[in-house]
């Protein structure tokens, strides 16, 4: 009894230590199982996690690219910014010299226009520029070779200037009745004219003759030869209009005072022309709106160097 019993409890102890075994081994396999899988979804996960990290640093890389491209793109704004307001600037500066030349342009305009119209309105005044004798021989209408370079030198003066002109008073002595003196006064000055007009080709219009018939003694002057000689002669009245003067007048000296000379026509002296004409004070004319030629040239200069740039246009 006891040995069965014995039995029974050795082959209860194996079995329950098989099944122990058995258990053990199941358990290892699950455990294994798991543990694989495990194994698999933790590298499953880190490949995911390592690719969306490449993936994220990638955009990172680009976002950086970008803003730095975006930088240098603002760097080159703000460096044309910074171009735009400098040239600003500049146009302001040199819109602001253009306004000064043109309120000079036009100073220098109402000034033009000042003058101009001082020279309209005085556009018939003439100036005495200088008087000539021309003498005949009594009873005699023929122009004597001494006189000649007188008339050669009138001549040059109406050909260097158009708008000079020349008054013409023919006169005779005493001697004859008076409408025999006036024809002969007036033939003297037609001889004079035709000399300039055939000699040395001077318009008809620069000439303005008259006749003055005979001159008249003086009280108490007696017919001598001497005064009758002085009496047979053509006054030749040399007048510039004032303009021409002026100009000319600005060319020489611009800032020298106008004078006019008032020339005493009646001789008092030998029958020579180069000791006939006496000159009196200088008188002071009146003074017109003027703008000297220098002025005139650096006006052009400075009109010149303005250009549509200047005035903030685009060339």
């Amino acid at each position: 009894m006891t040995r069965r019993l014995a039995s029974l409890i050795l082959c209860g102890g194996v079995a329950v230590l098989g099944s122990a075994c058995a258990t053990k081994s199941f358990v290892q396999k699950q455990v294994s199982a798991t543990q694989s899988k495990l194994t698999q979804q933790m590298t499953a996960t880190e490949t995911t996690l390592t690719e969306r990290a490449a993936l994220q640093e990638t955009k990172l890389r680009e976002t950086a690219d970008r803003a730095g491209e975006s930088r240098q793109a603002i760097d080159v704004a703000d460096q044309r910014l910074n171009g735009l307001d400098l040239r600003v600037r500049e146009v302001g500066a040199r819109a602001s010299g253009a306004e000064t030349l043109a309120d000079l342009a036009t100073g220098v305009a109402h000034d033009v226009e000042a003058r101009l119209s001082q020279r309209l309105a005085g556009r018939n005044r003439h100036r005495l520029l200088d008087t000539k004798f021309v003498y005949f021989d009594s009873g005699q209408t023929e122009i004597r070779s001494q006189d000649v370079n007188e008339l050669e030198y009138v001549a040059k003066a109406l050909t260097a200037d158009p708008n000079a002109i020349l008054e013409l008073q023919g006169f005779a002595d005493s001697r004859g009745s008076d409408r025999y003196n006036r024809e002969l006064a007036r033939e003297r000055v037609e001889a004079v004219m035709r000399h300039l007009v055939q000699r040395h080709g001077i318009e008809l219009r620069q000439l303005r003759a008259i006749s003055m018939g005979k001159v008249a003694l003086g009280a108490g002057e007696k017919a001598s030869p001497e005064a009758l000689a002085r009496a047979r002669r053509v006054d030749i009245r040399l007048l510039a209009p004032w303009s021409s003067w002026e100009d000319a007048q600005s060319q020489i000296n611009p800032t020298a005072p106008e004078q006019t000379v008032t020339v005493i026509p009646a001789p008092r002296g030998p029958a020579t022309i180069s000791a006939l004409p006496v000159q009196a004070e200088p008188t002071q004319p009146p003074q017109p709106a003027r703008i000297d030629t220098p002025a005139r040239g650096r006006l052009s200069e400075l009109l010149k160097t303005i250009t549509r740039k200047d005035l903030g246009g685009v060339e």
